[in-house]
């Protein structure tokens, strides 16, 4: 089975030797102009879904999930109604929708949720903060879980929150976990993932400790989604960020496909301003993150009075369209966080954009001219492949090191490598008409890859 490469950091990469160490056999390879580039997606100027519901009166919250699962994208989303008093957030109702192109979503009526006298309605259950999961490999009655925030009231008043699951063999029919299943004070989205070996995480928005109180991103880990370990703080307040920025929600994906690849798409609370937008951050191993584009914002604001002049905010799930493109929605508003319901006449507000992006079009190895860089030594099969785009007159060339002699292979050099179409989306590597690799696929030995490139982004490469 082959294995996806992708960029979000150096880690793929050989740094090389310029000066190699007397009287060893190394060699002096080592790469040059080239860098990581985060590459933004474009956003659809209509919304693809509105509170056009009832129910939904109030707002579209960001705090939704996004699946596809047997070919339709499947939505589990937050709704505020007209009538929430008390704390807003338990008021908040867990809708569903569905589409089979991403654009287009329908409400089915569930007839599981009493809403004002009638169970015609697409509502799943009243909850808050939801993430939704599903656990291809649990038990059916548990292929599906949910992590949502509850509030307990104080007896001095104000309240404190904890984590809470459930687990449903549909996504529609919910069985509530009767114990908080981490004990972690989070009023917001946490998001959920289960790895390859079973283990699940919640990427939280942290509140406690670092030392001082503030909101923050940590993760914890369990074998056992009944219950979770005390966090580990992962990022937060950075210094190089203005004193008044908050990461509000993690946002938290695995790559899709790649195994030692992770991202989040995090909600940035701006204080001062009243505003949310998005940053990108990235991880080989999920512990240790860092934001390519540092203080810029991988999905902005717009002007204002614009729809999405105050709020930008992304949601979970990463959807493969298979047309080689990749999509995400974002919640967008023209109202503040903390603005006042006096203060601003539109009601509702919110509701889902699309945003498309390549396929593992977060990032690439990007060379603005002429680059070069050789890969850390890999496990070869019998064909590689590469998913790469180049500009009018650009190229990416490749071919096969042996790290051992440290020289070209013979047969399989970058000189031999047929010409690669400019824009394909995932290609087949050949070499004088040759694209065989089953002779070097044999036993434990690696290879190291050599990529030659001008004008061009390399995304991934699989072997």
């Amino acid at each position: 089975m082959s294995k996806k490469y992708v960029f979000v950091d150096w880690s793929n990469v050989e740094a090389g030797y310029g000066t190699p160490w007397p009287n060893r056999k190394t060699g002096t390879i080592y790469p040059w102009g080239i860098e990581i580039k985060a590459h933004r997606p474009r956003v659809t100027v209509e919304p693809v879904m509105i509170p056009d519901k009832p129910w939904e009166q109030t707002c579209l919250n960001c705090y939704a999930t996004f699946l596809k699962i047997d070919g339709k994208i499947r939505v589990w989303y937050e709704a505020i109604p007209p009538e929430e008093g008390g704390n807003i957030d338990m008021s908040s109702l867990l809708c569903y929708a569905e589409s089979e192109d991403g654009i287009h979503f329908t409400k089915p009526n569930l007839g599981v949720f009493e809403y004002h006298g009638s169970k015609e309605n697409n509502i799943v259950k009243n909850v808050h903060g939801t993430t939704v999961l599903y656990d291809k490999n649990a038990p059916e009655s548990e292929r599906y879980k949910m992590i949502r925030t509850i509030y307990i009231d104080k007896p001095t008043g104000g309240h404190s929150s904890s984590v809470y699951g459930a687990v449903s063999p549909d996504g529609i029919h919910w069985t509530d976990l009767d114990d908080v299943i981490l004990d972690n004070p989070s009023d917001t989205q946490n998001f959920l993932s289960v790895d390859d070996k079973g283990e699940y995480a919640i990427y939280t928005r942290q509140v406690r400790g670092y030392p001082k109180r503030r909101r923050s991103i940590a993760v914890s880990r369990s074998k056992d989604f009944s219950k979770f370990p005390k966090p580990t703080m992962l990022l937060h307040s950075d210094p190089t960020d203005p004193p008044d920025w908050d990461y509000y929600t993690s946002g938290y994906h695995r790559w899709p496909g790649a195994e030692d690849a992770h991202l989040m798409l995090i909600d940035m609370f701006h204080r001062v301003q009243d505003t949310f937008d998005v940053h990108l951050a990235l991880s080989s191993d999920g512990m240790i993150w860092y934001r390519p584009l540092g203080q810029q914002a991988y999905l902005a604001t717009g002007e204002h009075g614009e729809f999405d002049a105050m709020t930008v905010s992304s949601t979970n799930g990463i959807i493969d369209m298979e047309d080689g493109t990749w999509n995400i929605y974002i919640m967008t508003s023209p109202r503040g966080h903390n603005d006042d319901r006096i203060d601003y006449p539109w009601l509702p507000y919110g509701g889902y954009w699309k945003a498309t992006l390549r396929e593992d079009g977060f990032t690439s190895i990007h060379a603005e001219t002429r680059g070069e860089f050789h890969t850390v030594p890999v496990k070869l099969t019998d064909t590689l492949q590469v998913n790469a785009a180049m500009l009018n007159r650009g190229f990416v060339k490749v071919g096969l090191f042996d790290p051992e002699t440290q020289e070209p292979v013979p047969g399989f050099t970058t000189e031999d490598c047929d010409p690669l179409e400019r824009n394909k989306i995932w290609q087949t590597v050949s070499w004088k008409g040759s694209s065989d690799l089953s002779q070097f696929a044999e036993g434990k030995k690696k290879y190291q890859i050599r990529f030659e490139m001008f004008k061009s982004d390399l995304y991934a490469f699989k072997v």
